[in-house]
């Protein structure tokens, strides 16, 4: 009977330790799960968190960008920023320019040496070159009427002036002005060049690429006030773009990028340098003078005794120097990109 009882406490000690070993592989594989969901969650919270990286450094470049691109058409993509993220992560923006005033932002955000995670945007970004190469004359309107005893020059368009430098060396002003034709006077571009085409109302009267009228009006630091004088606006813009509306007028001397939402007459001993662009009738009395180039969405009018001198530089020299159109502008919509890489460099 002791036997009996011994090989039973012996069957049962067997059964004990198959019944652990069994509960240890089935703690072990629980634990192991756990642990692999763990690894998935930091995983996915880790993907997640690049997602968001790579479109809020882009939507902060498009926020926070001031100035002129570097990057060239055809060229590579050109690095604007770079910063960690949580410690061993990394967020960065690229800039591939895929047309003169067309970019590509692409924003980049990895963690450690994982594969990066992408979000783009495509957004228009001012060229003045690009902007005045959508020039084909120096007086562009609806209807233009020159009188006899007025000058209209035209022989120096890509030349050199006093301040100004020469732009001939300038491919898309080269291609717009640089070959023997007519200059003087034509007819307005099509949409989107002038015109609201597809881009609606706000385009409808007056346009400067994607800067629509009410932009054009919050960015302007100087404004046409009623009395035909130049006034301070908006402090917080930078320099060089005026604005004007209603039956405007223009009593003295400036320079810059005057645009009028609606009709502007140049009054005697008054001169403009720069870019004119007006969506209404623009009158030129005489005693009065632009140096640049003009566009007007009506009838340009100008009397004897004025002097225009077509200076497709001084409009370029103005659009460099109104910085507060030096910004990007995104277009409706999200696009992906394909791996791409800085200039010079690599990831």
């Amino acid at each position: 009977m002791r036997l009996i009882a011994d090989d039973r406490r012996g069957f049962a000690l067997v059964l004990a330790l198959l019944a652990l070993t069994v509960l240890a592989g089935i703690a072990a594989a629980a634990l192991a799960a756990a642990l692999g969901q763990l690894r998935a969650a930091g995983s996915a919270g880790r993907v997640l968190a690049a997602q968001n990286g790579a479109a809020a450094s882009v939507a902060e470049a498009i926020d926070r960008t001031r100035g002129r691109t570097i990057g060239v058409v055809g060229g590579p993509a050109v690095e604007m920023s770079r910063e960690t993220m949580g410690g061993d992560g990394v967020r960065r923006v690229l800039d591939l320019r895929i047309a003169p005033e067309f970019h590509l932002l692409v924003g980049e955000a990895w963690w450690g040496g994982g594969v990066p995670t992408r979000y783009a945007r495509v957004v228009w970004w001012l060229d003045p070159e690009a902007r005045i190469g959508g020039h084909r004359a120096v007086l562009e309107a609806a209807a233009v009427v020159i009188a006899p005893g007025s000058r209209v020059r035209t022989d120096l368009i890509l030349r050199e002036r006093p301040g100004i430098s020469g732009c001939s060396h300038l491919p898309l002003l080269a291609q717009a002005f640089g070959h023997p034709g007519p200059l003087l006077s034509g007819a307005l571009p099509e949409p989107p060049e002038w015109g609201a085409g597809s881009d609606g109302p706000n385009f409808d009267r007056i346009r400067l690429g994607r800067f629509s009228a009410p932009m054009l009006e919050s960015l302007a630091d100087t404004r046409l006030s009623a009395e035909g004088r130049l006034v301070p606006a908006c402090p917080d813009c930078w320099s060089g773009l005026v604005f004007g509306s209603g039956a405007a007028r223009l009593r003295q001397r400036g320079a810059g990028v005057l645009v009028v939402d609606g009709d502007l007459t140049v009054d005697a001993g008054a001169s403009w340098t720069g870019l004119l662009l007006v969506a209404g009738d623009l009158m030129l009395v005489g005693g009065s003078g632009v140096t640049g180039l003009l566009r007007a969405g009506g009838t340009l009018t100008v009397a004897p005794g004025v002097e225009v001198d077509g200076a497709a530089c001084a409009a370029v020299e103005a659009l460099s120097r109104a910085t507060s159109l030096a910004r990007l502008l995104p277009l409706p919509g999200r696009t992906s990109a394909g791996p791409l890489s800085p200039a010079g460099g690599s990831r």
